[in-house]
């Protein structure tokens, strides 16, 4: 148990035991105040949420920077380019040289409102601030804060999972249609116009677009298959593998995307000296930076297409629209598009699969009004004890 005492000086000493058996001590002026202390220590021993106050000592900005120097070699490039530019621009500014434990709830509350009160962001420089920017700028902060918490620097989470502003309408994604496809693919330049149907019917990220080499193609089977991506940051191109381990996958494609692919061979790579050449490249050759590709090719072809707005990414959305037309479900479609589980399929496209909710209730429908001995259940139990045929 804590108790205090009266120094010669007057004012008073709490002292109490730390969860490892250690005394601890701390001088204030008033007794009162010495007494709060303990009782407060003793309370977060006892619920396991103790944390030594020269732990909490370190400023937001000093631990920051320890949590993103090992943040630079756990994160993809273009991952950690982003969190680095939200917390130079964002959260230092506000609490880089605030002692990590005295961040409050209340704080924290009040932050993101000004950052999402439009007067407020319309006095910056680059303008007001998106919803969707918000909760990355949030979730990047609460990243660090987290560790912080885990590190047993601070004794509780002083921000939810999600921060406290309106979330808006999610924008609606465009998707293409196969004469969409087809135009579009008709006013880019003629290097580029299998690329165009590769990512409308593979869904492939610009990056791994970009980093497409020539033996990646398994034309019996009509596959692609996906281990690497392309990266540009701060204007360093490096080929890297992809984020997660799901990202290496094998994708089906069309046969009109492949024919196309065919022509592309013939035309540009006639007789390649390397199967490990690249798929598609610069005008001049060498290997194609994604900026470039959507500046001086992609924007000018959506123009003249009358396609716009429409962006790279919109090709993978049109590519999982694709594939749901076609039959695939969530699971099969988190595969191919190379996502860890079905919550972003969920999220994204989880409308589209309403016709097939609705034609497999129709035939659960059919089955029930035709046939009402059972027949037709599979008795699971019996399936599980059948023997594995090798």
């Amino acid at each position: 148990m804590g108790f205090t005492e009266k120094l010669p000086n007057g004012k008073f000493r709490a002292r109490w035991y730390d969860p490892t058996g250690k005394q601890r001590s701390i001088t204030f002026d008033l007794e009162r105040d010495a007494k709060r202390h303990v009782r407060n220590a003793q309370a977060d021993v006892d619920r396991g949420v103790y944390v030594d106050d020269k732990a909490g000592k370190i400023t937001f900005g000093e631990w920051a920077e320890h949590y993103m120097a090992l943040a630079e070699k756990r994160l993809a490039r273009t991952s950690y380019a982003r969190d680095r530019s939200y917390l130079d621009n964002h959260v230092l500014p506000r609490w880089g040289k605030v002692k990590i434990g005295r961040i409050t709830r209340v704080d924290v509350d009040k932050w993101i409102v000004e950052l999402a009160d439009p007067d407020q962001s319309k006095r910056r420089a680059r303008g007001s601030l998106a919803p969707a920017t918000i909760e990355k700028i949030y979730q990047g902060f609460r990243k660090i804060i987290a560790a912080a918490y885990d590190d047993a620097r601070i004794g509780r989470l002083p921000c939810p999972e999600h921060p406290p502003i309106t979330r808006q309408k999610r924008k609606s994604l465009r998707f293409l249609d196969q004469p969409e496809i087809a135009t579009l693919s008709s006013k880019i330049d003629p290097r580029y116009e299998a690329m165009i149907y590769v990512g409308a019917y593979g869904g492939f990220r610009i990056g791994e677009l970009c980093a497409l080499r020539i033996d990646d193609l398994d034309w019996d089977c009509g596959y692609i298959r996906v281990d690497e991506g392309l990266t540009d940051v701060d204007g360093h191109v490096v080929f890297e593998d992809p984020k997660t381990a799901r990202a290496f996958r094998t994708v089906p494609i069309a046969d009109l995307a492949l024919d196309h692919l065919r022509t592309h061979l013939d035309t540009f790579i006639a007789e390649p000296e390397d199967p490990h050449e690249l798929l598609f490249t610069a005008p001049n050759g060498g290997i194609l930076r994604p900026t470039n590709w959507r500046a001086r090719f992609f924007n000018p072809a959506v123009k003249a297409a009358k396609l716009a707005p429409l962006t790279p990414h919109d090709l993978r959305h049109t590519a999982a629209s694709l594939f749901i037309s076609a039959g695939a479900n969530p699971w099969m479609l988190a595969e191919i598009l190379g996502h860890a589980d079905t919550r972003m399929i969920d999220r994204v496209y989880g409308h589209l699969f309403e016709k097939d909710r609705e034609e497999l209730r129709q035939r659960m429908s059919a089955k029930a009004r035709g046939d009402a001995s059972g027949a037709d259940v599979i008795d699971l139990r019996e399936r599980m004890r059948r023997p594995i045929k090798n």
